[in-house]
């Protein structure tokens, strides 16, 4: 008998032999398989490198804005050309492989700059079946360290400004329609910022003398008669200027007068301690009737011919110039009926003589468009009168920004973030007019020569017989003073010279903060072109350095 048994073992060894052969199996599944992981394995490759690449360009991009964040760049297309600049420095050697890349730098609200970046990348396994490019975007936000501006315009409207200067028309004229530029692109930045107060705006036309404005007239700082330390007065015996006004039916129309040495370079406050640091009403006196007083020359005798002669009866008999020009009993209010009434009602003569320019406007707040509004209607209000006292005009700008009385509207000096800056224009020399007769000059911020209230380099005052020359370089070194006194506590000086001499041209630019900041027009059509300038480079001023 046969046994089976062994055949049944080998057949059972057999089937589960061939139960656990897979070969075929796999190899079926794997070719299933082998494409879609092959996609998905470049997939992967193309996402790492987007997402490397991205990282990249978001390190280029930040530096990029950093960049164009700390520029003085201020307008969008400016800012655009430097961080375009500077992104494509900061991408070079990073060997990355850009097509179609875009990136845009513009200002944005509350100072800040925002750069954008966006960059398609040739992919490795999507571009074997369609042409498309992944799109790998950035965007990089910079908040900008900006200073506050207080700006003082320091404009000449002396009347030579009312001529004409090259092509384009009265310098006068010209000299407003760009000022009101000026105001408009600082308005414009200020309305960007997110300070409530980013730019202030003061306005200061001066002649002979500054006017501060009548509201003024009952300021503690301001004192009715002229203290001694000022100088010879006029009057024997102080006079309350303002009660004079009152007895002879005029009234102060604003002006004051120059303080005297040293404070009338500087921006010390007034206090009733220190009476020559107190400020006085202008008042040009009544000088004596024509042919009241002699003098003879040559064998001959002459009358003299007063300049501002406004009260018809003089009540002194005396012949000498001086006691005639200084009685008292003329202002009466007795003798008001003899007050010419051009005294009463203009400022060719009278008490307020040579005190027909526009008053300051004190530091308005620009960020709103009736600030701005404020600004250039004052701006508008200029007139062409006078003769020239740069000195007098700059130490008054000084006081707009300055924070000490009598204003105080400027912040403390060295509080961070803060530019004090005095645009700073004129026309012609300083000037203190001669004259032929006892006085020697006219009246002005100064008073007469004779008072002795302008001082040379030397510091000694000057008096009668001083020449032309002497009194334009007197009152020179008391403009190079103050524009030096200024600079030593942070003030920021951008000079114009319109159609100035050598000589006057040499003091602008020393009142300059630098070279670049003094500007040399030669023709009236030229000051909108400067000012656009200026105007540019005070909004640099707001980005901290």
């Amino acid at each position: 008998m046969i046994d089976g048994r062994p055949c049944l073992m080998r057949l059972k060894t057999r089937l589960h032999a061939a139960g656990r052969d897979e070969r075929g199996a796999v190899a079926v599944q794997f070719a299933f398989l082998a494409l879609p992981l092959a996609i998905l394995s470049f997939g992967l490759l193309d996402m790492n490198r987007a997402s490397l690449q991205r990282r990249q360009l978001q390190d280029a991009l930040d530096a990029a804005t950093l960049i164009a964040a700390r520029s003085t760049a201020v307008t969008d297309p400016a800012l655009d050309t430097v961080g375009d600049a500077a992104f494509l420095a900061e991408t070079t050697g990073l060997g990355i492989s850009l097509t179609g890349a875009n990136s845009t730098f513009a200002a944005g609200s509350d100072n800040k700059v925002i750069g954008t970046v966006t960059v398609s990348i040739k992919p490795i396994i999507t571009n074997l079946w369609t042409q498309s490019d992944m799109t790998v975007r950035a965007t990089s936000e910079v908040v900008r360290s900006v200073n506050k501006l207080e700006v003082a315009l320091v404009l000449d409207n002396t009347g030579s400004m009312a001529s004409n200067l090259g092509s384009g028309g009265t310098k006068i004229n010209a000299l407003i329609d760009a000022s009101k530029d000026l105001v408009d692109t600082l308005y414009a930045a200020a309305a960007r910022a997110s300070e409530t107060d980013a730019v202030k705006i003061a306005v200061v036309p001066f002649s002979m003398t500054v006017n501060i404005g009548t509201s003024n007239a009952s300021a503690n700082w301001l004192s009715p008669t002229l203290p001694s330390a000022y100088g010879v007065d006029v009057f024997a015996t102080p006079q309350n200027r303002f009660t004079l006004h009152t007895q002879t039916g005029t009234s102060w129309a604003g002006c004051v007068e120059s303080r005297p040495d040293p404070y009338d370079i500087a921006d010390t406050a007034p206090s009733t301690a220190i009476p020559a640091s107190l400020f006085v009403p202008y008042f040009a006196p009544d000088e004596p009737d024509s042919k009241s007083v002699t003098y003879t020359s040559g064998g001959w005798t002459y009358f003299y011919s007063a300049n501002n002669n406004w009260i018809t009866n003089d009540q002194s008999s005396s012949g000498d110039w001086f006691i005639r020009q200084g009685e008292v009993a003329k202002y009466a209010t007795s003798n008001k009926s003899k007050v010419t009434s051009g005294a009463k009602t203009t400022t060719t003569s009278g008490p307020n003589d040579g005190c027909g320019i526009t008053s300051v406007l004190r530091m308005t707040n620009v960020r709103t468009s009736s600030g701005a509004s404020t600004v250039k209607d004052k701006l508008d209000q200029m007139v062409a009168t006078g003769n020239t006292n740069v000195a007098m005009g700059t130490v008054w700008g000084w006081h707009m920004v300055s924070p000490n009385a009598p204003f105080a509207d400027g912040s403390a000096y060295g509080t961070r973030n803060v530019s004090k800056v005095l645009v700073l224009l004129t026309d012609g020399d300083n000037v203190m007019s001669e004259t032929s007769d006892p006085n020697d000059s006219t009246y002005s911020g100064y008073g007469y020569v004779w008072q002795k209230r302008l001082k040379n380099a030397s510091n000694v005052a000057l008096d009668v017989g001083a020449s032309g020359t002497e009194r334009r370089d007197a009152m020179d070194s008391r403009q190079t003073k103050t524009c030096a006194a200024a600079k030593a506590k942070g003030v920021i000086i951008y000079a114009i010279g319109v159609g100035v001499s050598t000589h006057s041209k040499t003091v602008l630019q020393g009142c300059a903060t630098s070279a670049d900041k003094y500007y040399d027009v030669t023709d009236s059509a030229q000051l909108s072109a400067v000012f656009n300038t200026i105007a540019g480079s005070i909004q640099n001023l707001r980005i901290a350095k």
